[in-house]
């Protein structure tokens, strides 16, 4: 299965966290890396009074479920050193599953297509240069139509 991941990170040299986490991804015989986005560097959201994040947007191909590959990246971003925080605080990673292929998976621990889709216009930004034409499995949009929506109206979808 083909999947769109965000990872990100504000501490301890977040370019070089981005950088340990794609290897981590790609040494692993269940997952292979296919394409990259820029790593861009973004504001904080909710907990504004720290460091600004870098951002980026992986392709990789796995036989996991989502389910399974939600559980491994949860044990992998523990193994690269993410502690317990506060919701939007300090990490030194994190990785969330975008989308899945073109699946549609709503379960009280993982929600597909992720819903910051539609909230940040990073992400948007990061999909659009990679996958414009791409269809939303909810919205029935394209990413670019998406894109240019939450343009032209501040963010309000």
């Amino acid at each position: 299965m083909k999947v769109w991941l965000s990872l990100g990170s504000n501490l301890e040299e977040p370019f070089k966290q981005m950088e340990r986490a794609v290897k981590y991804l790609n040494e692993k015989c269940f997952i292979t890396v296919l394409r990259l986005s820029d790593a861009i560097e973004t504001k904080p959201i909710g907990i504004t009074d720290q460091p600004d994040f870098v951002n980026q947007i992986i392709l990789i191909e796995t036989p996991l479920s989502a389910i399974e590959l939600l559980i491994f990246l949860k044990n992998a971003e523990s193994h690269l050193g993410r502690t317990p925080g506060p919701k939007w605080g300090p990490r030194i990673i994190d990785m969330d599953i975008l989308l899945y292929g073109d699946d549609i998976i709503t379960k009280t621990e993982l929600t597909i297509p992720h819903q910051a889709i539609l909230e940040r216009e990073y992400l948007l930004k990061l999909l659009n240069d990679m996958i414009p034409d791409y269809i939303h499995p909810v919205t029935k949009e394209t990413i670019n139509k998406i894109y240019t929506k939450f343009q032209e109206t501040g963010g309000t979808l």
